[in-house]
């Protein structure tokens, strides 16, 4: 391919590539080349697109970032989420299946905030759910979160997510052979037992780790900040102050290490330290 067409690439050493912790051994070694190359695609692809349209309308800069949030980065994750449910020889996801969904999720804060214009109505019972539960949660360790038996503030009384179509990265990459596997981990969790395990597909897990390394990435190069938050604590936070937004779009680093998932808790405390 000649250079001059060739799609544009940012490396995302500098962001990094979450790997799957039961990712088979040997595997990180194979896939991880390619999985760090289409992230640096959508990196390089997102600034550029960026670039040009803040360029255009300065005011544009949250539209912008959403909407690279939900065509590029949600479109690469969603390809390799119908990959699966058309080649898997046996996929436990179903609609109304959400054995997964008593859990915290690490989100991008652009995942966030898409999640928070859903329930900016205080009207919205869900505004009023995730406070709740962000209070209650606020401090727990992931297994004490587990027992508590709450499911996430989303989910409809049919245990269908009423924002699905703007589903955060990681809820996409939640995929098991089995769904009675998932439901039996969850019994164990609410017990405080140790979970048997799931069959999940990791490799699927590990690309669609690679489309949040991609947006990650995309935002350091805006300025913007880009750690993971829990989306819980991050969108009841939005709900209590959405001026939270023009000062995250003024590149404030406007969520702490409070705001970091439970499993990423003592990662983070390390880092600090260093």
């Amino acid at each position: 391919m000649d250079q001059a067409n060739e799609p544009p690439f940012r490396a995302v050493d500098d962001v990094g590539v979450r790997v799957p912790i039961d990712l088979p051994p040997g595997a990180e070694q194979e896939l991880g080349p390619v999985v760090r190359r289409l992230a640096g695609l959508t990196r390089g692809a997102g600034v550029v697109m960026a670039a040009s349209e803040i360029a255009a309308d300065p005011s544009s800069a949250l539209r912008t970032v959403l909407s690279l949030l939900k065509l590029l980065v949600f479109g690469r994750a969603q390809q390799t989420v119908d990959e699966v449910a058309t080649n898997a020889p046996k996929l436990g996801c179903r609609s109304g299946c959400a054995w997964c969904c008593h859990q915290s999720v690490e989100v991008t804060i652009p995942e966030a905030i898409l999640v928070a214009v859903h329930l900016a109505d205080p009207a919205d019972p869900r505004h009023a759910r995730v406070l709740e539960n962000a209070a209650l949660f606020r401090g727990m360790s992931e297994p004490e979160r587990r027992r508590t038996g709450r499911p996430c503030a989303l989910l409809a009384e049919d245990n269908r997510c009423t924002v699905y179509e703007d589903r955060p990265l990681m809820c996409r990459a939640m995929m098991a052979g089995d769904a009675e596997q998932c439901r039996a981990a969850h019994g164990a969790a609410l017990k405080g037992e140790k979970e048997p395990p799931v069959d999940l597909f990791l490799f699927a897990q590990y690309f669609i780790l690679g489309d949040q390394a991609g947006l990650r990435g995309i935002l350091r190069d805006m300025g913007l900040q880009d750690d993971l938050v829990e989306l819980t604590q991050a969108v009841a936070a939005i709900l209590e102050d959405p001026a939270l937004i023009e000062r995250w779009l003024a590149r404030e680093r406007i969520f702490g290490p409070e705001m970091t998932p439970p499993q990423h808790r003592a990662e983070a405390a390390a880092r600090n330290t260093m």
